[in-house]
């Protein structure tokens, strides 16, 4: 039994002094040199600093990514009237080669109207790619305007 006791009392011996150890490392550890809590501090002000201007960087950029998707609609709703305006205009001129093709009376009549039509279409076509070339332009730099602008300054205002 004296041995069951003693090693009982061992473990409340050793815990006893660990829990000394810990006092004594408790008491170094809030006992820091100055020097270390300033650069503690100042550490800690330049992280907040750095994660206001993330935060605001972040932000404004999430504003301007969602400016760009308006115009990008905006554009792509404009692009899909220019798309049917050409359809229609093409529709158009087809009916207008198949009514003159039923209206010819001979076969030079035939062949002069249906040069005629390819020509009309070949101007045309040319015309339409360049309308279309240039409304592709015009929303590509609108929509790319505002990320441009936005993340931009805010890039500029951080650093």
């Amino acid at each position: 039994m004296s041995e069951t006791a003693t090693q009982t009392r061992t473990p409340k011996t050793s815990r006893a002094s660990v829990a000394e150890d810990n006092l004594a490392v408790g008491t170094l550890r809030t006992e820091l040199p100055t020097s270390f809590i300033d650069l503690f501090e100042k550490s800690v002000a330049r992280a907040k600093d750095a994660h206001e201007k993330v935060a605001s960087i972040v932000e404004h950029s999430a504003e301007a990514f969602g400016e760009a998707f308006s115009c990008a609609g905006r554009g792509s709703a404009e692009y899909r009237g220019k798309l049917m305006q050409i359809a229609r205009a093409n529709a158009n001129s087809a009916f207008d080669l198949a009514r003159e093709v039923l209206e010819a009376r001979s076969i030079p009549e035939l062949f002069e109207s249906m040069l005629s039509h390819q020509r009309k279409q070949l101007e045309l076509a040319a015309t339409q790619m360049k309308e279309l070339s240039a409304l592709t332009q015009k929303v590509v730099s609108e929509t790319t305007e505002p990320i441009r602008n936005g993340i931009t300054e805010q890039f500029k205002l951080a650093s």
